[in-house]
């Protein structure tokens, strides 16, 4: 990786057996560029929000003292400029968004991930903001993933579509490509059109929701806006699940998610694998009457008021990005 401007890295991890690694492999990969590494979050904090000079921070999610979430709200309220990307052996596309969103994180990727992956992306990133680029959704990062991604310009054309959407797509008759490449959706929502093509002046949706009903089963879509820049037409991610196929989700995704306690999620668990409550209790190891106390708290959370809108909203809340 060569730059023409100074680029430095802050790692920021608590296992120093992972930073040790980001040591050796960035020498080797980036040679042109410096790394900064911090095992304490509120020393990265201080030391990457004074220094103008680091141009990117990399960062694990699940940190004592302060998390990755937290460390890249703070970074970003002091630093607009900062590209900020997030690892996580816990990744769930919740989690993601908020991290898009919320504090303008630049990407997210699952832990495995290769590091060369890792600073292609933030090489990529660079040369977009300097005017040298507009890939801004290479293909390899859509490849990382275990939900169907496909990547589109405003007409639909598409220029990369990952292996889980593609048999996705084969088991769906509501979603298809035509011979011109482009995406074709069968009774896709009456306002599709205006969220691609915004009316001038109106400030863009960045986000859009809606599922796909067909004989073999449903398709929910999460169609997300990737902004290029004021001189250049926005692409499309479109995120696929088959809510049909996906398993419970585990104790983690439920904590991670909807912020449960682990005893919620245990509880939460098993009432999304169809249990009555009663017998979720006892496979727990609680009594009825705190089972009972556990799901007010959790229907609280998680924005319902009975089972079966718990489970229909955890059962079609997109899982956790796990490899």
């Amino acid at each position: 990786m060569v730059s023409d401007q100074p680029v430095r890295i802050a790692f920021v991890d608590d296992d120093e057996n992972l930073l040790s690694s980001h040591r050796r492999n960035f020498a080797r990969l980036a040679p042109h560029w410096q790394g900064l590494y911090f095992n304490n979050p509120q020393t990265a904090l201080a030391e990457i929000s004074g220094d103008p000079d680091v141009t990117a921070a990399i960062l694990d999610i699940h940190m004592p003292i302060m998390t990755g979430l937290e460390l890249a709200a703070k970074l970003r309220n002091l630093r607009s400029d900062l590209i900020i990307v997030m690892l996580t052996g816990y990744a769930d596309l919740q989690s993601a968004l908020t991290a898009v969103n919320e504090f303008g994180v630049f990407r997210f990727y699952p832990k495995p991930t290769a590091l060369k992956t890792v600073l292609e992306g933030i090489e990529t990133e660079i040369a977009r903001k300097r005017g040298e680029s507009r890939d801004t959704i290479p293909a390899a990062f859509l490849d990382l993933f275990h939900l169907g991604l496909i990547a589109t310009d405003d007409r639909l054309a598409i220029s990369h579509m990952n292996a889980q959407a593609a048999e996705m797509l084969r088991r769906s008759p509501a979603m298809q490509v035509n011979p011109e490449n482009r995406l074709l959706i069968d009774n896709a929502p009456d306002d599709l059109d205006r969220f691609l093509h915004p009316p001038a002046g109106r400030v863009p949706a960045m986000q859009r929701g809606f599922s796909l009903d067909h004989e073999q089963g449903a398709l929910s879509v999460f169609l997300r806006r990737v902004r290029n820049g004021a001189d250049k037409k926005d692409s499309f991610v479109f995120i696929l699940v088959e809510p049909e196929r996906m398993g419970p989700p585990t104790i983690d995704d439920l904590i991670d998610v909807f912020g449960l306690t682990r005893s919620e999620a245990k509880l939460t668990q098993k009432l999304a694998e169809g249990m009555s409550l009663d017998q979720a209790a006892d496979l727990v190891g609680i009594s009825l009457s705190s089972a009972r106390t556990y799901l007010k708290t959790v229907f609280s959370k998680i924005g319902v008021n009975r089972q079966p809108q718990l489970m229909k909203t955890v059962l079609s809340t997109i899982p956790a990005l796990r490899r």
